[in-house]
This record gives C-alpha cells, sequence and structure tokens, in this order.
C-alpha cells in the first residue's frame, strides 16, 4: 500500500494559501465613467493641497478638466488589498497636440500630455512608471515623441528644480521655457516614443490605439 502523503494533503486545514493567477499589477486605462472622472478630479484636489503647503500654486481649472471630461483623460490603477483597485496617477492625452515652438513636420506626429497628477505620498517610481507607459503608447499609436510641460523653476524664484532634474532621471528632455495658458513660466518637456516589449506583464493598458478626442480636448499640454 502506498502511504505516500502529497505535500498539500499534509497541510493542516486552513494553511493552504490561495492560489490566484498572476497578471500585471497595474493597468492604464480610459476615465469613461463619471465616478473614473470623479475620482480623478479627488486626486488632484488632493495633489493640490499637498503642493499649495509647499508653496506651489495648482490652478482650480486643472480639477475641473477632470471632473468635466475637457480632454481624453486616463488612469494608472494598482491592484491593492482584497482585489481593490487604487487610482495612483491620471494624465490627459492631446493625439492632435497644438505645434509647438521649433517642432517641424519633419519630426512626425507628437502626442501631448497634460495635468499628469500621481497621488501625494507615493513612491516616486509611478512617475517613472507612467513615462514608461507614455513612450510606449506614443510609439504604438504611431508618434514619435511626446509632449508635456512643468512648472519652470523661473516661475518660483529658484534657480534649480527638484521636479525638473527628476524628469530628466525619467528621459524627459527640457526643449525650452514658455508662458502657458494660465500665465504661467513653464519648461517645455519632450520624450522620445520607444515601443517597449514585455511592458505589457507590468501595466496593462484598455486605452485605444485609435479613438475620437473630445471637440475642445486637442489644444495640447496645459
Amino acid at each position: 500500500m502506498n502511504t505516500t502523503t502529497s505535500p498539500a494533503a499534509a497541510e493542516p486545514a486552513g494553511t493552504q494559501e490561495e492560489r490566484r493567477p498572476t497578471g500585471p499589477q497595474y493597468e492604464m486605462r480610459p476615465l469613461s465613467t463619471a465616478a473614473d472622472r470623479a475620482a480623478a478630479a479627488a486626486l488632484v484636489d488632493d495633489r493640490a493641497r499637498w503642493l499649495a503647503e509647499r508653496g506651489i500654486r495648482v490652478p482650480h481649472h486643472h480639477v475641473a478638466a477632470y471632473r468635466e471630461a475637457w480632454a481624453e483623460g486616463v488612469g494608472l490603477y494598482e491592484d491593492g488589498a482584497d482585489d481593490e483597485e487604487i487610482l495612483i496617477g491620471c494624465l490627459l492625452l492631446h493625439r492632435q497636440p497644438e505645434p509647438r515652438p521649433g517642432v517641424t513636420d519633419a519630426e512626425g506626429p507628437g502626442l501631448g500630455i497634460s495635468l499628469f497628477y500621481t497621488a501625494p505620498g507615493l513612491d516616486v517610481r509611478y512617475g517613472w512608471l507612467i513615462t514608461l507607459w507614455v513612450s510606449d503608447f506614443a510609439s504604438r499609436i504611431g508618434a514619435t515623441r511626446v509632449h508635456a510641460e512643468a512648472p519652470s523653476p523661473a516661475s518660483r524664484g529658484n534657480t534649480t528644480d527638484p521636479l525638473l532634474d527628476y524628469l530628466r532621471s525619467l528621459g524627459w528632455l527640457i526643449t525650452g521655457t514658455g508662458i502657458n495658458r494660465d500665465g504661467e513660466r513653464v519648461a517645455r518637456l519632450r520624450l522620445n516614443a520607444q515601443e517597449r516589449d514585455g511592458l505589457s506583464g507590468l501595466i496593462a493598458c484598455t486605452v485605444p490605439f485609435d479613438t475620437a478626442c473630445p471637440a475642445h480636448g486637442n489644444g495640447g499640454p496645459r
């Protein structure tokens, strides 16, 4: 008689870990419902208060831009405990951005992003994750580059800026400065589009590659 007992059978009842299917820990998807947009607006509002405590003003319309769907909004979600999804970042996509100074048609089509926010108090790796995703997404929709803007240190009386240093470390290039629609001086940023094989194992993406944007959402980074 075979008395060999399998390891699983030998474990006392209740000690076996539940085996769950593995998959990407993160998902980038459209903010397609009113609840999605409200969650993104709340995230931006939380971040705005966090920045205000550090002397950085966020225009009020940034929150409204998400709540009222001024442009194509997307959110980065993380799987939390008990299968709970947590919104950890959001941004607006501009698939037909306005022309930028010094950029010619010969450089190919570009993708604009704006109002890029992450929830306060999170690890800085989330900025890296979104940078990876947007570079890959731009490549897959046929863009050669990504354009964005960030507050310029000159607008805050500083000569150096930790935010711009951080963005440089992620691969963003600072191509110049200018005044945005809010009357604030900003640094103009550029990121090369690059398809990244294997990224889907880390970040699932359900943002469509070909979609119509809201008519008022093609203004480019703000």
